[in-house]
């Protein structure tokens, strides 16, 4: 008897549908939401250029958030990725799986919910970018990342 496979959740569900832990489990963890970013504070329509330092409790040798659980409290504009907000997100990379099934887009072959390997993502996240830890001397405007391919 032929065992009946099922069509996985993200190709099934809107990000609408989605139960908390599915909605955990589309994040690829390439750590690029958790880059520091900079924008014209005077000018909310102009660009968004990521950086390559990473928040100050990003955990790079773990790659994940050293504080997941109390990150809004720690950290000043930890965005929390919301389904309702999820339009707004444009400057998330293309590769990221909100991004994508938002955009009705299939989730790159290398995501971890396809490769079973949750560190396929490193050669397309953060960790492309040699990212550097925030701390009270850099500079962000010197560590702008001008071309990323992801």
């Amino acid at each position: 008897m032929k065992q009946h496979e099922t069509t996985p959740f993200w190709e099934t569900k809107t990000l609408e549908a989605l139960n908390p832990q599915e909605w955990e489990m589309l994040c690829d963890g390439c750590g690029l939401c958790c880059l520091n970013r900079l924008q014209d504070e005077e000018d909310d329509q102009a660009p968004i250029y990521l950086t390559r330092v990473a928040c100050q409790c990003y955990d790079l040798e773990a790659g994940q958030c050293s504080d997941y659980a109390n990150r809004f409290e720690k950290v000043e504009g930890c965005m929390r990725l919301t389904v309702e907000r999820v339009a707004e997100y444009d400057w998330l990379p293309e590769t990221c799986a909100y991004r994508r099934i938002y955009e009705g887009k299939s989730l790159p072959a290398w995501h971890p919910l396809i490769t079973k390997d949750r560190h396929s993502v490193r050669p397309h996240g953060m960790y492309a970018l040699n990212p550097v830890l925030d701390n009270d001397f850099i500079d962000l405007e010197e560590h702008i990342v001008e071309d990323f391919d992801h």
